[in-house]
């Protein structure tokens, strides 16, 4: 099987080094940050993650 398109949010805390927590409070406060929600699941668009940090370097999250 090819990689996985879409992270959970323990899986995109391990992959960017940063906190669950803090990755749950930027995913509400940016309304641009690449998740889509299925259920009560937030899922992270792995594909657009590291352009969105990109676009946000350099700011306090």
């Amino acid at each position: 099987m090819s990689e996985k398109m879409l992270l959970t949010m323990p899986e995109t805390a391990e992959l960017t080094g940063i906190g669950l927590q803090k990755l749950k409070q930027i995913a509400r406060e940016y309304s641009d940050f690449p998740f889509i929600k299925v259920g009560v699941k937030h899922l992270v668009i792995k594909e657009k993650l590291a352009d969105w940090f990109m676009k946000h370097k350099g700011e306090e999250l």
